[in-house]
């Protein structure tokens, strides 16, 4: 069966890519032509280049060469991917196609050398682009192989100006349709089950069992969860996958990062962090929480902080706001009723999110100055760490971090509205283990309430007295 492709959305999008090109803002200023070209590698994950392809045409094509002039569009792929191509090339009486650049379809040979031909096609039309002489490119993207070293070579000979155009892009595709947006939904949604249906359930039973387990040990039962339907609401393993793998962190070492991996060491009854995200037919989603062991009230008071941060963050991001005072406002409000948390709060709070897991040019940070705008999507996520527990006597217990994070969509007014439905306030995060003078009363309040009836007002009577008289025996 042939791969469709969702013709309306690519010209949607590609008015939208040539739009914001025209527009010439930022780094899309004086661009003559965009050259963008994808090769093979197992080793990323994540590339401006393979979330351009997805957005335009919903799938990544390898090996594939774009470049995008002034007037017309050039792809450059095998003859299968030329063939999947044709659906959005141009013909007579498409309505949908109107705006959009002429298409040209290329077809790559196997053999290197044969390709020059249509090398020199694609040099010839970003020369007649415009001023033919620079380039928006993603600087960041290299891809290995014989294919794109050729053409890598063409275009360094040539002597082409290369522009980073990434942040211009990220901008551009930044803002989600409707249909996005439902997938990012169900991604966040995913995200929500696997960590309360499946890892907070499993954390408690550790915790009760008083069992040893590694963080890696735990971080890898999360992976195998996602290929189970009763932890996705009975979709399709298959279109699932996480954004990374699982983070989880406790015994005072923690780094507050999603580049980190979970360590070797055993999970200590503390303050335990865990990060998860799931990708649902290529979005993202990203989910935060601190599960607390017995927290002191000191604990307790700055995690409600953090939450109490958190709400005012989702307030300020929304549209026509400016990242970096979306981040100044929560920074002042931090300096003014906890100025010794300021050396312990993440670096950045969060970062817009889309095809790609961490959009780097919009980070929420005190330099941002791009404006936010209604459909945007970020994960939202704020740390507190190397917090000193007074309590503590082992050296696990002395050192602490506190970290929560949400999925979240920009509206055009109000605060954004969080996509990841986990509960976070203490009672929903804290687990409390009963003392043994608890569990005395819990049995002598079963034992009362067996003799007179559950609910009655003697037993509840009884049980005081009971309790009364233990008292003035000791």
């Amino acid at each position: 069966m042939a791969v469709t492709l969702d013709k309306e959305a690519y010209y949607r999008r590609i008015k939208r890519l040539f739009g914001s090109w025209k527009k010439g803002e930022d780094e899309f200023a004086n661009v003559d032509a965009i050259v963008v070209s994808v090769g093979v590698d197992e080793e990323i994950v994540y590339a401006k280049s393979t979330a351009l392809q997805t957005w335009l045409f919903g799938y990544e094509l390898t090996d594939t060469i774009m470049v995008f002039c002034d007037e017309k569009i050039l792809f450059m792929a095998s003859k299968k991917k030329v063939e999947f191509l044709k659906q959005i090339a141009n013909t007579k009486g498409n309505e949908n196609a109107n705006g959009t650049p002429t298409i040209t379809l290329l077809i790559r040979e196997k053999q290197n050398e044969s390709n020059k031909a249509n090398f020199d096609k694609m040099i010839e039309a970003i020369k007649g682009s415009k001023k033919g002489k620079r380039i928006g490119v993603f600087i960041k993207d290299k891809f290995p192989g014989d294919f794109m070293k050729s053409w890598y070579d063409i275009l360094n000979k040539e002597g082409f100006e290369k522009v980073d155009i990434g942040a211009s892009v990220a901008y551009t595709i930044a803002v989600k349709e409707e249909g996005e947006l439902n997938l990012m939904r169900k991604a966040a949604s995913i995200s929500s089950d696997v960590f309360s249906k499946f890892f907070k359930d499993r954390v408690m039973e550790i915790v009760d069992a008083d069992e040893k387990v590694r963080h890696s040990k735990l971080a890898e039962s999360v992976e195998k969860a996602i290929e189970d339907k009763k932890y996705l609401g009975g979709t399709d393993p298959s279109t699932i996958e996480m954004c990374y793998p699982p983070i989880i962190q406790s015994g005072g070492n923690y780094n507050l990062k999603f580049s980190v991996v979970s360590d070797k060491n055993h999970m200590h009854f503390g303050a335990v962090t865990c990060a998860m995200g799931i990708r649902y037919k290529s979005y993202c989603s990203n989910l935060v929480r601190t599960l607390m062991v017995d927290p002191t009230q000191e604990m307790q008071d700055n995690y409600n902080f953090l939450l109490q941060l958190q709400e005012e963050l989702l307030k300020e991001l929304k549209h026509g706001a400016k990242i970096c005072d979306a981040y100044q406002i929560i920074m002042d409000q931090v300096k003014k009723q906890k100025p010794d948390l300021m050396s312990k709060i993440t670096k950045n709070l969060g970062f817009a999110m889309g095809i790609e897991f961490r959009e780097g040019s919009l980070v929420i940070n005190n330099k941002n100055q791009y404006k936010l705008k209604k459909g945007m999507v970020f994960s939202v996520h704020l740390g507190l760490s190397e917090l000193h527990n007074k309590m503590g006597k082992k050296p696990e217990e002395k050192t602490y971090a506190l970290f929560v994070g949400d999925t979240v969509l920009v509206n055009e007014e109000g605060a954004a509205t969080v996509l990841t439905h986990v509960k976070k306030k203490v009672k929903n995060v804290g687990i409390f283990l009963k003392k043994e003078d608890e569990e005395e009363e819990e049995e002598e309040k079963d034992e009362v309430q067996d003799i007179l009836g559950r609910g009655s007002r003697a037993a509840a009577l009884l049980t005081e007295r009971t309790r009364n008289e233990k008292k003035k025996k000791k």
